[in-house]
């Protein structure tokens, strides 16, 4: 029998909701996306990481506070409904790994509690989130291996270290280590990301932390559809705003039907893509499958966030295009969010092959 279903927040991940909100609530990114040179809002992860918030995961010996996913959820969330772009996924992501394999924090954990990031090296050319994975570990030689090429890393120039998913397992690798090769590649939004080449890189086995990667990529994408969920959220609250006060034929555009039944669709979309990300979360937490879980939500990411954004960005009228509005700057991240997933089709490829499978097994 499965557990109950229960996705009120505890008092953990209240707590750090009010923390983050009160965070991003401060910040004031540039919203004409000129980012760092490490691709990134640097003022705002220098808020995160002054606020502890960035090592929540991590063990207690390590300057953690050992949280699970739910708990970090509401963090993610409100990143993205700040549309705040630093290298939090991939830090959150590798902090739960690390957490699990003490002798793996040991060597790695430090960089992250004193302020660096950890960047995830998942994505494949071709291939979306949750498709069997085509780098390999290789142990046949004695010496373990890593050979294969990774799309859409974010933030990998300047990692303490990548989390990279193959066939055998997921290892955490220096980024400048023999026979990685970074190259920097273009986003929508600005944000830095890299193809990352692994030639035979060598691996110290105490850093392969699983037999597999699946805990590894379920991680990464319940939090970038955590993230989708707040940016989302984000657009709509501003667009709502706009419509109520932009006027036409001396009343409020929101009173016209065309535009209540646009921002309704998007509202069905925003608590859509809500309910599949907090399921996902608290069947992870629970320890259960959310494979179909995770795959709707990497479907819903790539094919109805970026439409919802276009719909917002038409009911802003020509602000919604100009790049010193914020707006600007979730729609462009939804576009890298959607790639990053694979691609509506490539998405939906994943889903459907997760529910042949799980038909099969019923």
């Amino acid at each position: 029998m499965e557990a109950r279903v229960d996705f009120t927040p505890d008092a953990t991940a209240a707590a750090v909701a009010e923390a983050t909100q009160e965070v991003v609530g401060r910040l004031a990114p540039e919203w004409t996306d000129r980012f760092t040179e490490d691709g990134f809002d640097a003022a705002a992860w220098q808020a995160l990481t002054g606020a502890g918030l960035t090592v929540l995961a991590l063990p207690a010996a390590h300057g953690g506070d050992d949280l699970g996913v739910e708990a970090l959820i509401p963090l993610v969330t409100s990143a993205g409904r700040g549309a705040v772009v630093t290298p939090l996924i991939g830090t959150l992501t590798g902090a739960v790994l690390l957490a699990h394999s003490a002798a793996a924090a040991g060597r790695w954990a430090a960089a992250a509690a004193d302020g660096g990031w950890y960047a995830v090296a998942l994505g494949e050319r071709g291939e979306a989130l949750g498709a069997p994975l085509q780098t390999r570990l290789d142990r046949t030689s004695g010496t373990t291996l890593l050979t294969g090429v990774k799309t859409g890393v974010a933030f990998a120039d300047g990692a303490a270290a990548l989390l990279v998913g193959a066939d055998g397992g997921t290892a955490v690798v220096d980024p400048r280590a023999d026979g990685v090769t970074l190259t920097r590649t273009s986003s929508s939004s600005g944000a830095a990301e890299y193809t990352v080449a692994f030639d035979a890189v060598a691996i110290d086995d105490a850093d392969v932390l699983a037999g597999d990667a699946t805990e590894l990529t379920a991680l990464y994408r319940v939090f970038l559809a955590a993230y989708a969920d707040g940016l989302l959220a984000g657009a709509l609250a501003m667009t709502a705003e706009h419509v109520t006060g932009r006027e036409q034929f001396g009343k409020p555009i929101a009173a016209f039907q065309a535009v209540g039944q646009q921002l309704a669709d998007i509202y069905v979309v925003s608590r859509t893509l809500n309910l599949i990300a907090t399921s996902a979360a608290w069947r992870l937490s629970a320890g259960l499958d959310a494979a179909e879980d995770l795959a709707t939500a990497d479907y819903w990411l790539a094919a109805e966030l970026p439409a919802a954004l276009r719909a917002m960005t038409h009911l802003h009228g020509g602000v919604g295009v100009d790049i010193t509005y914020p707006l600007h700057r979730y729609f462009s991240l939804a576009k890298d969010l959607a790639r990053v997933a694979g691609g509506p089709l490539g998405a939906l490829d994943v889903l459907a092959d997760v529910t042949v499978e799980e038909a099969a097994c019923s």
